[in-house]
């Protein structure tokens, strides 16, 4: 028994470049969990999305897998998975993707670049306890020539279960100075005593950027970033730059205003991300909305086995 796939790249419309990710099509057979993991490990790529046989002409059905697990929400997959109903795939009428972190509207932004958005579920939070530049140099000790002492960090959910820990740097030396942390070591969310009681479940991502960078490619100025997980560099983190983006109109930001963030992640790595983000305040200055927005490049397509049960 095999399963179709494609791979897509994401948050590019250049093959080889963005965030590679896996797209497995389900039959009407199903598998088990384990075998969804199996061949998201097989695929070795960040995410892998499983898609449900269609059951409504408007509403597809994705699963989400790490190497290691499933998740409920990641920012390149829901937006491979949004660039590939509506740009893509043969398929059409999809406006709605269902996940375990709920329904998330998908929409065409701009027809001639293919650019897709996706309304995601947000739960914003700002954690009271911030960051310590000790116990950050402690991982990332490079960066200690570009940080100013007595420098604390702030931590914050984008949902409950995906958390980021923003990393301000001054300078783009600064930012290709960043390394993985040392050896590997991941902050826990589930003992870290920096996020607040409640909020101690999934990733934190340690999410490095730089404001006001000018953009030779697009020709304005950008946010750029980097996210490391442990030994993991990420090309493209929709979830962070979401994060990110929230975190900066709540903190800076007016009420009832709309905020336009473009970052660009992934250069380091020689696969530049362009990752879109507009945040809504409403007249209580909360988030209203965040939409995420990219584009997907189609790279292979084929069959994958089904391992045994």
């Amino acid at each position: 028994m095999s399963l179709n796939f494609v791979t897509l790249d994401v948050f590019t419309s250049t093959p080889y470049s963005g965030n590679p990710l896996a797209v497995v099509f389900l039959d009407t057979q199903g598998i088990t969990q384990s075998q969804k993991q199996t061949i998201a490990r097989e695929f070795n790529l960040s995410e892998t999305i499983f898609v449900h046989p269609s059951q409504s002409p408007t509403k597809r059905t994705i699963d989400i897998f790490t190497t290691d697990c499933e998740i409920p929400f990641a920012g390149h997959p829901t937006i491979g998975a949004a660039s590939w109903f509506l740009t893509h795939s043969p398929e059409k009428g999809v406006t709605t993707l269902a996940t375990k972190s709920g329904d998330i509207p998908i929409s065409v932004q701009n027809k001639e670049t293919n650019y897709v958005a996706a309304q995601i579920a947000h739960n914003t939070h700002i954690h009271a306890a911030r960051f310590e530049l000790s116990e950050l140099l402690r991982l990332h000790p490079t960066l200690k020539p570009f940080l100013r002492e007595g420098t604390t960090f702030p931590l914050f959910s984008i949902v409950n279960g995906m958390s980021q820990l923003f990393i301000e740097l001054e300078t783009l030396e600064a930012l290709a100075a960043v390394t993985p942390a040392t050896g590997g070591e991941l902050i826990s969310a589930a003992e870290t005593q920096h996020l607040d009681e409640g909020w101690r479940a999934g990733l934190v991502c340690v999410y490095f950027f730089v404001r006001d960078v000018q953009d030779e490619v697009l020709g304005k100025k950008v946010i750029r970033s980097r996210m490391m997980l442990g030994t993991l560099e990420d090309p493209a983190t929709g979830s962070s730059a979401s994060g990110l983006a929230a975190y900066l109109a709540l903190t800076e930001g007016q009420a009832g205003q709309k905020i336009e963030y473009h970052v660009v992640q992934g250069v380091e790595m020689g696969r530049r991300s362009d990752i879109g983000v507009d945040v809504t305040l409403d007249a209580g200055k909360k988030v209203e909305e965040v939409v995420l927005t990219g584009t997907a490049v189609s790279v292979s397509e084929g069959k994958v086995r089904v391992p045994p049960a």
